[in-house]
């Protein structure tokens, strides 16, 4: 799914907002765009809650970006067609889980396109393998 080497130190973040948020959302972008979205899932997979339970994924759809400004001129790679100015990327990846033994449903925001420090959203800790 993932190479866990991408996620050598995942902390926790102060934040309240961060991965919570549209306007903050957790960076992960890994080469491309399809391995970046395994690596969300990847990283997902590792998210636990507080109490130690996992997530189980309910359901994930695209939400546009409010950090997005569409550019003047679009450069696009000439053998694929794709958009070279995709940085900070026209949308998001919203992920609805739910924890094991828990009723309530979390919302993680994602953003595939953005390179960064991943963290984990305030109130969950990154299960390391």
């Amino acid at each position: 799914m993932s190479n866990p080497k991408f996620f050598p130190a995942v902390d926790s973040t102060t934040d309240l907002s961060y991965g919570y948020s549209a306007e903050n959302p957790v960076v992960i972008k890994n080469a491309d765009l399809n391995n970046s979205i395994g690596s969300s899932y990847y990283y997902l997979s590792r998210v636990r809650t507080d109490e130690g339970n996992k997530l189980k994924l309910i359901q994930r759809y695209s939400v546009e970006n409010p950090k997005y400004r569409k550019p003047g001129i679009t450069l696009r790679n000439m053998y694929t067609g794709v958009p070279l100015s995709y940085v900070p990327g026209p949308l998001l990846d919203c992920y609805i889980l739910k924890a094991e033994n828990e009723s309530d449903t979390i919302s993680i925001y994602i953003n595939p396109y953005l390179k960064g420090i991943v963290k984990v959203p305030n109130g969950l800790k990154f299960e390391k393998e």
